[in-house]
């Protein structure tokens, strides 16, 4: 297996960034990455307003998979993901859902057993997934910070152990990064954080030839998930909409207005984040659901 030690972090995705591992498709990857602070946060002391915004979102990579081209799909198999033992949370009055209502706070909260001790009252199960993973777009430079449609900070609690995230490639060796590891973070991500963690992923990556699904997509073991950003929710959450409904029309008999009839019945539009420069939202599918129609993700 590759390991990717953290100090090789990027804090955008572009097709400028050389690759500082590349591999073969199927390979198996360790890489080790920073908590969203860049790992400069130690001590409750140390407010966001010290560290700003410049080393924020810090993404291990940029990976090159051989014999991958544009217009192919690179698959990432989530094998596992390894948290440390203490995360940090931050708060700042012009940030989140709720600006003007809170404090800069900054709190670093242990986590042992496989709990996340938040006060004497509560211990709250872990549930680590990946904030920031995605491939270099063609022709402009993205921060990690900010989602789009080649992946970035899509924030989505779904991306975990045990899933697969399909996601396009649009540059020679797709060059995936991956960042921002949370031990837990809620649907929203309303106060701009989960918390925040540095952490070990282990990924298998393969190369697919073509699209054969809507990207950035997702594959658990209960849904199939389509996932979009834009710069309004009400937008992602339509996207993500026409995602899943073209991939029904697409591999099934069933028409547009079918489809999107199915998908009022049973599909379900949730909120990944608000809080990013670009809010990401996820139409997801139950399996059984698409597997009636003979869809499966490849």
């Amino acid at each position: 297996m590759h390991v990717l030690p953290a100090d090789n972090a990027v804090l955008s995705l572009a097709p400028e960034h050389e690759p500082v591992l590349t591999i073969d498709s199927g390979d198996e990857v360790r890489i080790i990455t920073m908590d969203c602070f860049s790992n400069t946060i130690t001590d409750e002391s140390q407010l966001f307003s010290s560290v700003g915004w410049d080393d924020v979102n810090p993404a291990t990579g940029p990976i090159a998979v051989r014999g991958a081209q544009p217009g192919d799909t690179l698959k990432v198999e989530i094998l596992s993901i390894e948290v440390d033992s203490v995360g940090t949370m931050t708060t700042h009055p012009d940030f989140g859902v709720l600006p003007g209502t809170v404090e800069e706070r900054t709190r670093r909260i242990p986590v042992s057993d496989g709990l996340i001790r938040f006060s004497d009252r509560l211990s709250i199960p872990i549930s680590p997934m990946i904030g920031v993973i995605g491939t270099a777009p063609a022709d402009e430079s993205v921060p990690t910070g900010t989602p789009k449609g080649h992946g970035g900070n899509m924030d989505t609690r779904r991306i975990a152990a045990g899933t697969t995230l399909y996601l396009p490639v649009a540059v020679a060796g797709a060059n995936l990064a991956v960042g921002d590891v949370h031990a837990a973070m809620a649907d929203g991500e309303v106060a701009v954080c989960g918390l925040e963690i540095a952490a070990v992923v282990e990924l298998r990556i393969t190369v697919i030839p073509g699209r054969p699904l809507p990207l950035p997509f997702l594959a658990t073991s209960e849904h199939l998930i389509a996932i979009a950003s834009a710069p309004e929710l009400r937008d992602a959450v339509t996207e993500s909409t026409r995602m899943m409904r073209d991939l029904l029309v697409e591999r099934s008999e069933l028409d547009a207005t079918d489809a999107l009839m199915l998908l009022s019945l049973v599909g379900d539009a949730r909120i990944s984040q608000v809080v990013d420069p670009w809010a990401t939202a996820r139409m997801e599918l139950p399996v059984e659901v698409a597997e009636a129609y003979g869809i499966s993700a490849p």
